[in-house]
Order: structure tokens, then sequence, then C-alpha cells
């Protein structure tokens, strides 16, 4: 029976060896089929190939001319096309192939070439020139189809097409034809547009093209339709004015010269001014020298070769001025707004608008207050008066879209409108507000992340070098850095994204740079590293953490709880349950979050132990003390709880289930005698809101627990053992947070 069993095992086994094989098989041919079809067999000069270059497709004017079975194929290290296809009936060339001779003849604006099947050597308009790759008879095997191939960049760029390999595409285009200097001539150069304030402006008029080595751009399209700068040009004088007001730049030059004016001050461009027709359009265009022309009108400038256009960037938007009399200086009572301007600042790689508001009084100025409601940030000037002209500007193209002041009796209000929701930053110096708006900080799929501050990271820190203090009890936290990065956060400035943050205050402390974050109420956080900055969330506690206890440190101040041989039952409960614990909860981004009633030797009240557990959004309350007795003998360990405050919380938690699950937890990691659960009417569990347990470590007046209670080591294991405690807690009991 066992020989038979065994002989069909071995048929079972050799099947599915076969089944295997044979599915690898098919998988082997099956790659080998795919392979096949990525190459295609063609015949040229007597000899069959099998071509497995990258195929594309070809494009005129955005429109596909190259048919999908006889795209572009690399031979002879050129891109080589069917002439018929793209340059006959695509591009719509003049084309005559005549067969007994193998000559071709392919003719457009104004250039003919003629070549050889199998001739390296061409002629353009007459003239020899050597040719890239010969043109050549190449026959599709399989599709039994010939055709002639010419190497497609050479005769693009002969016939004044421009020319872009990109992707899996060549791309060809109408050639622009443009006459200046007293010639015409096709322009086969680069072509762009222009960029402005992270916008894309495609000329209609004619593009940015490079003339004599410098960069061209259309006066009156760039300057008067996208700056929105005041724009005259005077035909018979050839004189061109360009006015912006807020800046208070008046800039004038010539046609056909490189001397200019800028507020009457004689400067030079890098090329003379131009009139360039665009002949399809049979239009004359005043043109520009975009480099010196942008940087005289106050703007950042560079042609970005690889997108094809030229990005001009402003470096300031306004900056308006009023002088102050004699006696609004001396007006201690009223703060006058005499200084506004508004500037383009590149910080971390983010670029932002960046305001200053001077005021003439630097107390009232302190307590400005900046919010943010969806899009709009409003900024609120107490006892002020606004003294300029101009209320209002829009010329951002920026994260910006409007900047307006209103005032009221008492405040002057200055509202700025953004394109989405954007982040900001402000402090006030002296004098002087200054407020950054900035793109909301994203992540790299694009989506906003959710925070409070976004902190620039210092060179060569991670979140490694990053710690935190909670000092809640004073409505502050602190962020310390390691390292003496004052100045650096001078220049990138943290982002503010959260109402509640009151003000930030960055100073050097030994080694180390402190951050220290006042709110307007007791407030969670947790900090993240993301990318180049760290991220801040802050919020009510329960919105941050998934867990919240309360620890309380029985006694304190002048209430020194149970003594025994010079021994406080106070300083115990403090060591233990706050200074051996707090590294436990020390993360930057913990998922329990631990606030204690006490955090040095002060005398707190009973009603405000229990209250304080409401008042930060906890979970769970425990609280630490040593018991006594008359006689020595008492020792072990004992849990208390409510029965007044037994109800059912998260996860079913009741105060005795929590009182169990501890007394467990200590008796078996620090070996006391087990003295069990026990219910009382201790006041700190009986009006507490949330689950609470009392922890009676051991017995100060103990014979045994003394020892062990003055004993670092021992310390040491029950501070350990009450935070794990705790997380066993909040994984058996979830809050659903």
């Amino acid at each position: 029976m066992q020989s038979n069993i065994s002989g069909k095992k071995k048929k079972i086994r050799l099947f599915f060896l076969l089944l295997l094989l044979f599915a690898a098989g098919l998988s082997v041919s099956s790659g080998i089929s795919s392979k096949a079809a990525s190459s295609v067999k063609i015949r040229y000069n007597g000899k069959t190939y099998k071509n497995k270059s990258k195929k594309r497709t070809v494009k005129y004017n955005s429109k596909t001319v190259s048919k999908k079975a006889y795209k572009a194929l690399i031979i002879k290290k050129s891109y080589m096309v069917p002439y018929s296809h793209v340059f006959k009936k695509g591009v719509k060339a003049k084309c005559r192939y005549v067969k007994k001779k193998k000559t071709l003849t392919i003719s457009k604006n104004n250039v003919t070439i003629k070549m050889k099947i199998g001739k390296k050597t061409a002629t353009v308009n007459g003239k020899k020139t050597k040719l890239p790759t010969a043109p050549l008879s190449v026959r599709y095997v399989s599709k039994k189809k010939t055709m002639i191939f010419v190497p497609v960049a050479f005769v693009a760029k002969t016939l004044h097409l421009s020319y872009e390999k990109k992707g899996s595409g060549i791309y060809l285009g109408a050639p622009l034809q443009i006459a200046y200097d007293g010639k015409t001539t096709y322009y086969s150069g680069v072509q762009g547009s222009i960029y402005y304030n992270h916008k894309n402006y495609k000329l209609s008029s004619l593009p940015v093209i490079k003339l004599s080595g410098s960069m061209y751009m259309p006066a009156e399209e760039t300057i008067n339709n996208i700056l929105n700068l005041e724009y005259d040009y005077n035909a018979s004088t050839g004189k061109i004015t360009i006015t912006n007001e807020d800046l208070d730049i008046e800039f004038v030059c010539y046609v056909n010269s490189k001397q200019a004016l800028l507020n009457s001050k004689q400067v030079a461009l890098n090329a003379p001014v131009k009139i360039i027709k665009n002949v399809k359009k049979n239009k004359n265009i005043v043109s520009l020298p975009a480099s010196k022309t942008l940087k005289y009108l106050n703007y950042t400038r560079e042609w970005k070769k690889s997108q094809k256009y030229y990005l001009a960037q402003s470096k300031s938007f306004f900056d308006w001025q009023a002088k102050l009399t004699d006696s609004q200086q001396a007006d201690t009572e009223t703060n006058h707004i005499y200084a506004v301007n508004a500037s383009y600042s590149q910080s971390n790689g983010t670029g932002a608008v960046n305001f200053k508001v001077t005021g003439s009084g630097s107390e009232i100025m302190k307590t400005l207050t900046v919010k943010r409601s969806g899009n709009v940030i409003t900024v609120t000037i107490p006892k002020s008066k606004y003294l300029l002209d101009k209320h209002s500007f829009r010329n951002f193209g920026e994260i910006v879209a409007k900047y307006e002041v209103t005032s009221t009796k008492d405040n002057v209000v200055i509202t700025l409108t953004c394109t989405a929701v954007a982040d900001y930053s402000y402090t006030v110096q002296k004098n002087t507000l200054e407020l950054n708006v900035l793109y909301t900080y994203g992540n790299s799929s694009g989506s906003v992340i959710n925070y409070s501050l976004s902190i620039p990271k210092p060179p060569n820190t991670t979140i490694a070098n990053v710690s935190n203090q909670d000092l809640y009890a004073s409505k502050k936290f602190q962020i310390i850095i390691q390292g003496d990065h004052v100045d650096f956060f001078k220049k990138t400035p943290i982002i503010i994204n959260n109402n509640s943050i009151k003000n930030i205050a960055i100073t050097k402390s030994g080694s180390n740079t402190v951050i220290t974050v006042t709110t307007s109420s007791l407030r969670g956080y947790k900090i993240y590293e993301r990318g180049n900055n760290f991220v801040v969330s802050v919020g009510a506690p329960k919105n941050i953490y998934k867990s919240i206890v309360v620890l309380d440190a029985g006694h304190g101040g002048f209430d020194p709880g149970a003594q025994h041989k010079k021994t406080n039952e106070k300083d115990l409960t403090y060591k233990i349950i706050y200074t051996l614990m707090k590294p436990y909860f020390s993360s930057n981004a913990p998922d329990i979050k631990v606030y204690w009633t006490r955090t040095s030797d002060v005398f707190v009240t009973l009603a405000n132990r229990a209250a304080f557990a409401k008042s930060v959004g906890a979970d769970v309350f425990i609280s630490l003390h040593m018991n006594s007795a008359s006689s020595s003998s008492a020792n072990g360990t004992e849990v208390y709880y409510s029965v007044s405050n037994n109800a059912k919380s998260f996860g079913s938690l009741t105060s005795k289930k929590m009182a169990t699950l501890f007394k467990n937890r200590l008796i078996s990691d620090l070996n006391t005698k087990n003295r069990g659960v026990k219910s009382a009417g201790y006041y700190v569990l009986k009006h507490n809101t949330v689950p609470s347990i009392l922890i009676e470590l051991g017995f100060i007046s103990g014979s045994s627990d003394y020892s062990k209670l003055i004993n670092p080591s021992f310390q040491s294991k029950a501070a350990k053992s009450i935070y794990n405690g705790i997380v066993s807690l909040f994984s058996t009991y979830r809050t659903g947070r």
C-alpha cells in the first residue's frame, strides 16, 4: 500500500514538473516574441538588418506626419524618415525622385536640396555640402515595401524648419521669417515665451529670439501687456519711454542705439534696440535686448534654455513713501503709517512676497495682529492713521492677488487676498512689520501637508538634532535645535499657519538654538521632518495625540506626605513619576502624551489635580503615592480606584480594570508584596472625569519596602514599569483617535 502511494506521488510530481517547464517555455517564447516585435527587419545596400533603435513619431506644427508603421529610425547613426511621408505629404515641400538616376530633390522656403541615393555629398541651392548620412533605399522585409529614407534633422534644418528631438517624438515647425537691419531671413534659432512671476505668457507678435548673441523680446507686448508698465513709443524719433510709478522708475531708450537713461542717469544696454519685422504677420515690432532692459526695470532675469522661456521676476512690486510732519513725529498717541513696500524674495527654495509696513510708533506697532481666514490674510494695526495716497495694488502676478488698505476711526487694516490658501510669517522690529506670504508647503505628490509651523532646516541638520520641551503651564513649547542657527532664521523665516500661535522667539542657549512658541491657550504639538523643513502640527491635545495621560506626583511644596528617616513621600513620587519617567515621553511626535500635575516641588490642591485632567483632554489619570503604617511589618503594593468613577470609557475601560492592569504589572516587575486592588473615595479619584487610579507603590515605613523605595535601581524599575503599564493600557484599550 505504501509503495503504490509513493508511485502515484512520483507521477503527480512529474506531471507538475512538466507543467512548470511548459509554462517556463511559454514565458521564454513569449519574451522572444516581444523582443522581436520591438525590432524591425529592414534591407538596404544588399544586406538585411534587425533595427532595434528607438522609434520616434514625427510631427509638423503639432500634427503627426509619420505613419505609425514607418516612424523615424536610427540608421548609420542618424534618424532617418521616408521623405514621401514627412516632407512631401506632411511639410508640403516640393519633391521629385528620379528612380533611374536615383536622385531626390526637395524644395521649400527658397531652398533646394539635391541628393543621390547612397551618396553623402549633396547640393544646397547649387552649393556642395556633406550629409551626416547618405539617403537610402530601405525595404521593410515583412511589409514588402521599399521607401527612400533621408536624414530628417539635416533636411528640416536646411529648409529653415525648427527641429527638436524630445521624448518619443521629433518635432518640426514652420520657419519664422523676419526682416531687420535691411535684410530678410529665415530665423531658425531658439524661440521662446516670457515667464513672468510664475506664469508663462505665449507671445503673439514675435517670440523671444536670439540675434548676434543677445536675446530680444517684443517691447509693447512684454512691457505693456505682461509687466503692466506704462509704455510709449514715438515712431518719428525712435524714442521708447517705460514708466513704473509704483517704484518711481523712468527708463528711456532709442531704436538702433545701446544708449539709455534710467531716471535721467545715462546707462548702456547690452545690444541696440531693433525693429524686427514679422514677415508672415507683416508687422514691425520694436524689440528690446531683454537682459539689461529687465535689469534696469528691477527684475531678475534668465534665459531658460530647456524650457524655452525668458524668466522675469519682480524684485520689487511697489515702494510707497510719505513724509512725517513734526507734529506727527511727536504724536505718541497715534501711530502714523508712512511707508509701505512689497518685494519678492527667494527663501530656502520657496518664493515669497515680502511686505514692510513702517509706522511712527514702535510700541503701537508691537500690538498689531495678523490673522488668516481661507485665502485672506488680515493685518490690524490699532491706534493708527494711514498717510499714503495709494491704497491698493494688483500687479503681483504672484501668490498675492490683491493688496488693499482700509482705515476706520481707530485702526488701519491691511487685507491681502491670495490666489489660494497661503502661508505667512511675520516679525515686528522696532517700528516696522515685516510680513512674508508664501506658497503653502506641499509634499512631493503636491497635496498640502496639515501643519501649523514650517521651520526651514538649517544646513546639516536632521530630526535627530531636534528635541522639545513642553511648557504647557505657561502656554508655551520649545523646539531645540543643536547648533547656533539664529542668523540662519533671520534670513529664512519660520512660516506660521495657525491663528492660535501668538509669538515666536528665537534665541541661543549654550550650543543650541531654542525656538519658543507662545500660544493663546494650552496646545498639543508634534514635530516632523518633511524635505527641507521641520513641520509642526499644533492644536487641541485631543486633535494631536492618540492617547493622553495625566501623571500626578502625590503631595509637594509644604505638604511632604508620609515621612520616614528624613525621607519625604513627595520627593519619591516626584522622582519616579516625573524625573525618571519624563525621558520616556520626550519624542518629537509621540502617540501617547503625558501632562504632569506638578513639574517642581510645589503644592497643588486636590481639586486642581482632578480638574487638570479635564482641562488637557486627558484619557486617564494616574496618581503615585507611598503608603505608611504604624507597624513596620506593613509592606507591599496596592492600587485604588473609586466606585463612583468606574463607568465604561473608551474600549470599555473602567477604573477598576485599569487598577487591575497596573497592579499586575507592578507586582510582576518589582516583586513587591501583592496587596491587591481596592476601592476608596480619594478626592482625585472620585472627582475625576476620566478613568483614574492611585498607586500606593510601597510602604515608606515598611521594614522591607523602605530600602527598596530609596534605592535608585528600584526607582528606575518602578518608572519603567509604570511606563510599560501605560503603553499596555492604550494597546489594549484604544481611544479610537
